[in-house]
């Protein structure tokens, strides 16, 4: 199966819009399967969704609970269901790829593309 453009932006606004529900969803970071920090996403989350890619508002930096090299990610609605699973190298842009405990983590881009 191909989908078109439109079709991928529909389904991208839909995953925004299951994130829109609620107080604020959640960008889960981790180092291996410790998490690491935790960032409410800015409701709305999408900036834009357009050529099958959403982008991502960029919340605030927040404080680290753990140190080391980030791995992956979740992304969770406010209710607590999981979204999608990242990869940090890939697909979340933060400021730095390790993190300190107590230090700020930063998150400076995320898309998410179909």
């Amino acid at each position: 199966m191909q989908l078109s453009i439109d079709a991928k932006n529909a389904a991208l606004q839909g995953i925004a819009d299951k994130l829109n529900v609620g107080t604020n969803s959640v960008l889960s970071i981790y180092v291996g399967a410790t998490l690491a920090a935790e960032i409410a996403l800015t409701n709305p989350v999408q900036q834009s969704i357009a050529n099958a890619v959403m982008t991502f508002r960029v919340p605030p930096k927040v404080l680290a609970i753990a140190s080391g090299v980030l791995t992956s990610a979740k992304v969770l609605a406010a209710d607590g269901t999981l979204i999608a699973e990242l990869d940090v190298a890939t697909e979340v842009t933060l400021d730095k790829s390790q993190v300190y405990q107590g230090g700020y983590v930063t998150l400076t881009a995320l898309t998410m593309g179909i």
